[in-house]
């Protein structure tokens, strides 16, 4: 027994406190069987995909060397993409009547109206965050103890809301704020079994950082506004002559217009895009270092250097990979035209259709496998716990608990919403 603890303790600080095991092959199997067994249903096995890939991922986190547990079902998902059905299909019913018992010569009321509705679909969405983030924390356990999410999702996507529109009027400034406060919202409401979250990050820390992002984003959009002003009215006014028109001879008008417009400023695009992977990075290891599980202390030491390396690598091999299929594609449709005399439309809207749903479907697969898997690895590999030994504490206090769900509350709830 003594050999036995020590090959643990030793393993242990070899992996350290957090792991990752699952491995691609077995992922990839399991993302191939999904995908047949969805085409093969038409969409509705969907939901038992995402549960066996979630179960696959929770069993192969391992927190102090105990895998994580998913308890989430199929079924609770289908029932929640009922329940949005039933509430997002009366939205919907009302925006399209609303435009027929609005009298005719209100000024702007189509406009106002698309905005509202809008409002309205990202409100709804910020309370699906919220209730989607509840459903899969309370389907987690850690030794037999669930973790947890209290507080109001309309609350949660009220707060999202105010500071979005704070960060909107502050042409995206205001960006770390509206984080910190949704996240503090979260953590200050998570809970894993009796031990409650705490979170006490300050947007000021991330704020100069986020300058670096946004500086260069807010003089292209103002240079790119100063150099165009003639152009923006040209392009103004033959939108509204092909709208009127609506022939080819002014649709021809539109576009040159557009070819006119100055795009240069857009290269000062290219540092934000460049530093928002540096940013991103930052402020993951900062907010996760402010949070708190009672007595433990989270911290991250994932490098940028190696998400710079990854993200790198593999869109330089999705690149090259689609260009390669694009050319047999055209190859493809030249040895039928070589072999034919001609190719008639149906067979090139046929041969772009399975090309983009190829490279779409490939893409898809190849994210999961080479960039979400290997950063889900490294965020595990450079996660580090002070007092990690707390939660062990709360895990044999709590273990007597119920671990099943909190009855009508609970199925309230299914699926996330």
């Amino acid at each position: 027994r003594m050999n036995h603890a020590v090959v643990e303790t030793m393993e242990q600080a070899q992996t350290g406190p957090v792991s990752f095991s699952g491995r691609r092959g077995q992922l990839a199997v399991l993302l191939v069987r999904n995908l047949l067994l969805t085409v093969a249903t038409l969409g509705i096995y969907r939901f038992w995909a995402k549960t066996r890939v979630r179960g696959f991922l929770w069993r192969h986190v391992k927190l102090l060397g105990d895998p994580l547990e998913y308890l989430g079902t199929g079924t609770e998902l289908l029932i929640g993409f009922l329940i949005a059905l039933v509430i997002l299909a009366p939205l919907t019913s009302a925006y399209s009547l609303l435009p027929v018992l609005i009298p005719d010569g209100v000024p702007y009321s189509g406009l106002v109206l698309q905005a509202l509705y809008y409002l309205v679909l990202w409100f709804l969405f910020q309370v699906a965050v919220h209730r989607v983030r509840r459903y899969r924390l309370t389907r987690t356990a850690w030794q037999g103890v669930r973790f947890g999410l209290g507080g109001s999702s309309f609350k949660y996507a009220l707060i999202w809301s105010l500071y979005g529109f704070v960060t909107l009027a502050t042409l995206g400034l205001a960006y770390p704020w509206l984080r910190v406060a949704t996240t503090r919202y979260f953590a200050s409401h998570a809970r894993f079994g009796s031990t409650d979250f705490s979170f006490d990050g300050h947007a000021r820390r991330l704020f100069p950082r986020w300058l670096v992002v946004i500086v260069p984003t807010l003089v292209a959009i103002l240079l790119f506004a100063a150099i165009n002003g003639d152009a923006f009215e040209e392009v103004a006014a033959f939108w509204n002559d092909y709208r009127g028109k609506l022939d080819r001879t002014s649709l021809r008008e539109f576009m040159r217009s557009v070819r006119e417009v100055d795009y240069r400023p857009a290269w000062l695009l290219l540092p934000s895009l460049i530093f928002r992977t540096w940013y991103r990075v930052n402020e993951f290891r900062y907010l996760l270092s402010a949070v708190r599980v009672g007595e433990v202390r989270l911290d991250s030491r994932i490098e940028t250097g190696a998400v710079y390396v990854l993200q790198f690598a593999f869109y330089f091999c999705v690149f090259g990979a689609i260009v390669l299929l694009w050319v047999f594609g055209v190859g493809g449709i030249r040895a039928v035209a070589e072999l034919t005399g001609t190719v008639d439309k149906l067979s090139i809207f046929f041969i772009v259709v399975f090309l983009a749903g190829s490279t779409y479907l490939l893409y898809g697969l190849a994210r999961r496998l080479f960039v979400e898997i290997t950063l889900l690895k490294l965020v595990c590999s450079t996660l580090k716990l002070e007092h990690a030994e707390a939660l062990e504490r709360t895990a044999q206090s709590t273990a007597a608990l119920p671990s099943h769900g909190e009855g009508l509350a609970d199925a309230l709830d299914v699926g996330g919403f």
